[in-house]
């Protein structure tokens, strides 16, 4: 098979779908000039006459985020190749053991239904979780570390009007790192709503950028390579161990509430030495998680046939995972 970037661009169509409030960083403009590229919204309760355009554009290729919340009568409908990408933090295996709570275990309940889903591929962002996922029968083709949009999401000069700065969803977690420094510190906080250049924007004005988890528990947000790939200074809390960014190299890893409230005033007084750091994790993102790069690589393997395709078993460990999980849920609420 010829490779994308050696094609006839013009016979090319490629279609993302996805909620853009999210996702679109990680695509944005990155294919426009080896195909005919177009985005198209999903919402959870979207039917199958809400991807009436979808259908008609009838892509060679259709990227679906939250895939497995897609009619299966949409993808019957689709002639080209069908490829999910999960997003959501499942249980994952770190150190030989299984980490989850009640959120995660949740999330990968909602996402059991993708078994039924007529996907060429799919793909889950964090490989950590690739075998706890096998032990329920679903083999995944394997993984993908969400990408940016280099083009869209890169440094800009601006005067810095934030020390602190985070965008996501406000939790318990969350709060507790959050409640001192929004008292001390000029503390901008965006819960959702602002993605694209409004978003690169309040990235650039803010001296140091905060990665904290919704739960109490180690995973791996895609929000880190964006922030990343803006220039910005990341404090985090430790994400799953991966093969990307670097701890204490690309972005500064934190454990505690007081790690952070130590390390934030030590870095705003020292700014050269944050400055060294986000300049890695940027150059590391260009290197490593450039969409352009990430998507070509990943449609080449494709078509070369070195990726697995999507062959969900049903086992008897279907049954013993679902058990495991309903159990420890209720363990949770107990």
């Amino acid at each position: 098979m010829n490779r994308i970037n050696q094609r006839d661009t013009g016979s090319n169509k490629i279609a993302f779908i996805s909620q853009p409030e999210y996702f679109r960083f990680a695509y944005e403009n990155a294919l426009d000039n080896i195909a005919e590229v177009r985005e198209f919204k999903m919402e959870f309760s979207f039917q199958e006459k809400d991807y009436t355009s979808l259908i008609k554009f009838d892509p060679d290729i259709a990227f679906f985020f939250r895939g497995e919340f897609v009619p299966g009568e949409v993808l019957e409908s689709l002639r080209g190749l069908k490829i999910s990408l999960s997003s959501e933090p499942f249980p994952r295996v770190i150190n030989n053991k299984t980490v989850f709570t009640r959120d995660s275990l949740l999330r990968y309940l909602n996402f059991r239904q993708i078994r039924k889903k007529k996907y060429d591929y799919v793909f889950h962002y964090d490989a950590a979780s690739l075998s706890f996922l096998a032990k329920d029968g679903l083999n995944l083709s394997g993984a993908f570390a969400f990408p940016v949009s280099t083009s869209v999401y890169k440094p800009v000069e601006h005067k810095k009007l934030w020390d602190l700065f985070f965008v996501g969803r406000s939790t318990n977690h969350r709060e507790v790192f959050f409640g001192p420094l929004k008292h001390a510190y000029e503390f901008l906080h965006i819960a959702h709503g602002i993605w694209g250049q409004p978003l690169v924007d309040y990235i650039g004005k803010s001296k140091i950028c905060l990665n904290i988890h919704a739960e109490n528990e180690i995973s791996w947000e895609p929000r880190i390579q964006m922030l990343l790939a803006c220039g910005a200074f990341v404090i985090s809390e430790p994400i799953t161990p991966n093969d990307f960014l670097r701890p204490n190299i690309d972005f500064i890893e934190i454990v505690s509430k007081d790690d952070l409230i130590e390390k934030v005033s030590h870095f705003l007084q020292h700014p050269e030495e944050a400055e060294l750091i986000a300049n890695s994790g940027l150059n590391r993102v260009r290197e490593v998680l450039d969409a352009k790069t990430k998507f070509i690589d990943l449609i080449d393997r494709i078509r070369l046939q070195e990726v697995q395709p999507f062959l969900p078993n049903k086992t008897r460990s279907d049954l013993d995972i679902l058990t495991f999980a309903y159990n420890k849920i209720y363990r949770f609420l107990k």
